[in-house]
């Protein structure tokens, strides 16, 4: 058997190695066409950079000029990424972090300082889509109660807050003092929305409609209850009725006779005086 015949055999199998080979070429160009749209962006956003400037107001002399600046409240020393030379130490009454340091400066120098934090001032998405699915929810557990139509208000009051920080979020400023004032006006927003939903999830213990099954029997108990009620007190009467009715007054006359109560007490007087008499004839 000639070697020729299996020429074709591995040609082929260097073609489907050369494709295997461009495949994964193209597979590793995507792969850091990924990390440079993705990654590098996420990298540039999850930090902020701020700066603070110090000046020697002398014209003449060098001197030390020292600095303390105060963290934003919402910060804390594992937040900050990088902090320089600088110090960073806690203010009891103030109730925030700072940086301080001392620096000597010739006439009029000016310097320039960078801190770097880890950006905090951003609310999860996840946080406030868990938000609009827990009161979208809550929603369709009212949709059939006396709470309906408030629960549609709050429903749609909150999913527009909800909007708005995302708006806000989107739209960021990369100033760092115009974008922490944004994070602290969506997390105002955050509390109404809890709030809100606080109201909402109150609602389920009042406005839970009860299925027909359970109206019926609770009907039906009702009914039952007041003939029970009912067959008690005319058992009760007729009782009582029959005891009065063979009950006899004095002078053996049937209950259902009676007399009058002041005959009754001329015939005892008559008792008394004929008894009286009888006694004044045996004295005789």
């Amino acid at each position: 058997m000639s070697i020729d015949r299996f020429y074709p055999v591995e040609k082929e199998e260097s073609i489907r190695r050369i494709k295997m080979r461009e495949l994964w070429g193209r597979s590793v160009i995507l792969f850091f066409l990924a990390a440079l749209f993705f990654i590098f962006p996420l990298r540039t956003r999850a930090s902020i950079v701020m700066k603070i400037v110090i000046v020697n107001p002398s014209g003449e002399q060098s001197q030390k000029v020292p600095v303390k600046v105060y963290l934003p409240k919402e910060a804390k020393p594992e937040d900050v990424l990088d902090r320089g030379d600088l110090e960073i130490a806690y203010d009891s009454q103030q109730g925030s972090y700072y940086f301080y340091g001392e620096y000597e400066l010739k006439p009029l120098e000016v310097l320039e300082k960078e801190m770097e934090f880890r950006d905090i001032w951003v609310i999860e998405e996840a946080e406030l889509e868990s938000l609009r699915l827990e009161a979208g929810e809550v929603k369709k557990l009212l949709k059939n109660t006396q709470f309906a139509g408030r629960v549609d208000f709050l429903y749609n009051t909150i999913v527009t807050k909800l909007n708005e920080i995302r708006q806000r979020q989107k739209t960021s400023s990369s100033n760092p003092e115009e974008h922490i004032s944004g994070y602290r006006h969506n997390a105002k927003l955050l509390e109404s929305v809890k709030m809100d939903l606080t109201v909402i999830r109150s609602m389920l213990s009042k406005g839970r409609p009860f299925p027909a099954s359970m109206i019926w029997k609770v009907m039906i108990f009702i009914i039952v209850f007041l003939g029970i009620l009912g067959l008690s007190f005319y058992l009760l009467w007729h009782k009582q009725a029959k005891y009065f009715a063979s009950e006899s007054i004095p002078g053996g006359e049937p209950s259902g006779e009676k007399k009058p109560f002041k005959e009754y007490e001329a015939e005892e007087k008559d008792k008394e005086v004929g008894s009286e008499d009888i006694e004044k004839i045996l004295g005789d």
